[in-house]
């Protein structure tokens, strides 16, 4: 119904603008002057040989809010809005267990007090966080502060190396430029003793 309604509009408009220009077509060309009337428009003739149209409005179908309802083409919003459900339902289902954890932590543990250490306590390296869930994540996620300050020396170590290595390497390059020497392959001269020279005696042969 929505389409039929799209249709008697255009038609509607269409025998419109044929009828506003229809005088002046209907003077050059006179086989076309009944040619412009369509469904909705009425044409009257005169005694001067001239057309009057009359132009009725389409008719339209309106809903039960008594509104224009018409089919109107555009880009399909399923996949956004499916992608918006989604997104907000895995929000959901993290973000309010998480929610509701962190505020029981707050509520029945609380936050860690400062005091004075025991003699003879050495405490963990955790222990000089503050709030639980930090304590947890630096006790069983992160690695402990001594094997962090390993890993950095190691890659001080390597980088040391590396810079060795290159300034051997450009001082190795340095010295075969100026005594002309290289890497070159070679194969060692054989003794003399080793040639057949016994061809070279009979050459007639």
């Amino acid at each position: 119904m929505a389409a039929m309604s799209l249709v008697l509009r255009a038609a509607a408009a269409w025998g419109a603008r044929r009828a506003a220009s229809g005088a002046a077509g209907g003077a050059h060309l006179p086989w076309l002057g009944g040619a412009s009337r369509l469904p909705g428009t009425v044409v009257t003739k005169g005694r001067k040989t001239h057309n009057t149209s009359v132009q009725f409005s389409a008719p339209v179908r309106h809903s039960s809010s008594h509104g224009k309802r018409m089919f109107i083409i555009k880009a399909t919003k399923f996949y956004d809005t499916r992608f918006l459900n989604m997104l907000r339902f895995y929000v959901f289902l993290t973000g309010i267990p998480v929610a509701i954890f962190i505020t029981y932590v707050n509520i029945f543990i609380g936050e860690a007090e400062l005091a004075e250490i025991p003699e003879g306590y050495i405490p963990e390296y955790w222990e000089y966080y503050k709030h639980p869930i930090s304590r947890w994540i630096a006790r069983y996620l992160l690695d402990p502060p001594e094997k962090n300050y390993e890993k950095e020396m190691a890659v001080l170590h390597i980088e040391a190396k590396k810079t060795q290595m290159r300034l051997m390497e450009s001082e190795a390059r340095r010295l075969m430029r100026q005594r002309g020497d290289g890497p070159w392959y070679h194969y060692e001269t054989p003794d003399k003793n080793l040639i057949d020279n016994s061809m070279k005696s009979t050459p007639d042969n």
